[in-house]
C-alpha cells in the first residue's frame, strides 16, 4: 500500500517537470523572448569585447610638458633665469662730477639715498675740504684734508637734492658715485693701498676675520656698508701704526672703506 503511494507521487511529480517544460517550450515559439540575463553584454560589441578586436580600449594619456621633438622642457630652469635677471637688474645712478680752482658750491646734487662715495683729488697747499649741503641741520663731510690729497671716501647720507661744497686753493675735482649692485666677488679677499679707498662689491655671509695693518700716523678705519642701510659694520678703528685682527658680522652685499694715511693692508676671510 505504501509503496503504491510513493509510485503514485513519482508519477505526479515527473508529470509537473514535463508540463513545465513543455511550458517554456510553448513560450518561445510563441514569440515570447526569454527574459534578459543582468551582465555586461550590452557594453560590448558582436566580437565579445570593447572595441570589436578582442583588445581593451586605450585610455587618454595625460597632456605633457615635452616639445615635439621629445625634449623635455623645464620651466623650472626658465623661471631661474628670469629671477636671476631680476635680481641682477639693479639701477646705479650715473656718477655726477665737477671741478674747479679754488673754492666752489655746485648745486643740483641728485642723491637717491644711502651709501654715496666721493672720490676727489686735489693740487694745493692748504686746507682742502668736500661736503654734501642738504636741508639737514648737519653737512656731511666727505674730505678734510691738508694739501695735495686724492682717495675715496664713503658715507650713508638722506636722500635728496644737495649743494656739493668745496674749500680749495688749488685745482680739484670731484666724482659723487652712489653704487649699486645685486651681487659681488666671494671672499676671501686680500686688499692693500696707501690712501682712502672704497671697495666692492664684495659677498658677505655672516661672521668674517679680518686681518688689517697700517704704517701711518693718523686714523686708521674700516668699515662694511650696504648699499641700503642707515649703519655700517665697524671692523678697524686705530690711530697710528697698527697690525691685528678682529672679526666682525655681515650679511649681503656690500662695500669696505679703508681710511688711512700711510700704507695698509687687509685680508678678509
Amino acid at each position: 500500500m505504501n509503496r503504491r503511494k510513493i509510485l503514485l507521487a513519482s508519477g505526479v511529480t515527473l508529470s509537473t517537470v514535463l508540463a513545465g517544460c513543455a511550458g517554456d517550450e510553448d513560450d518561445t515559439a510563441n514569440g515570447d523572448d526569454p527574459e534578459p540575463e543582468d551582465d555586461d553584454s550590452d557594453d560590448t560589441n558582436g566580437n565579445g569585447d570593447d572595441n570589436g578586436n578582442g583588445e581593451e580600449p586605450e585610455e587618454d594619456e595625460p597632456e605633457s610638458d615635452d616639445d615635439p621633438n621629445g625634449d623635455d622642457v623645464d620651466d623650472t630652469d626658465e623661471d631661474t633665469d628670469e629671477e636671476e635677471d631680476e635680481a641682477e637688474d639693479v639701477d646705479e645712478p650715473e656718477p655726477q662730477t665737477f671741478s674747479g680752482s679754488g673754492a666752489a658750491v655746485e648745486s643740483g646734487i641728485d642723491i637717491v639715498g644711502n651709501l654715496t662715495v666721493v672720490d676727489a683729488e686735489h693740487q694745493g697747499e692748504s686746507n682742502f675740504q668736500v661736503s654734501l649741503v642738504g636741508d639737514g641741520e648737519f653737512d656731511d663731510n666727505f674730505v678734510n684734508e691738508i694739501g695735495d690729497y686724492a682717495g675715496e671716501t664713503a658715507d650713508l647720507i638722506d636722500a635728496g637734492e644737495y649743494m656739493l661744497d668745496v674749500e680749495a686753493d688749488g685745482n680739484w675735482e670731484v666724482e659723487i658715485r652712489q653704487p649699486r649692485a645685486a651681487s659681488g666677488d666671494s671672499l676671501p679677499q686680500s686688499l692693500e693701498d696707501d690712501r682712502n679707498r672704497v671697495l666692492g662689491a664684495f659677498e658677505f655671509d655672516g661672521t668674517h676675520v679680518a686681518e688689517g695693518s697700517h704704517s701711518g700716523e693718523s686714523n686708521f678705519a674700516v668699515h662694511v656698508y650696504a648699499a641700503e642701510a642707515q649703519f655700517g659694520e665697524l671692523v678697524f678703528n686705530e690711530i697710528g701704526q697698527y697690525e691685528g685682527e678682529t672679526t666682525f658680522g655681515f650679511d649681503g652685499v656690500g662695500w669696505v672703506a679703508v681710511v688711512a694715511d700711510g700704507d695698509w693692508s687687509l685680508e678678509l676671510e
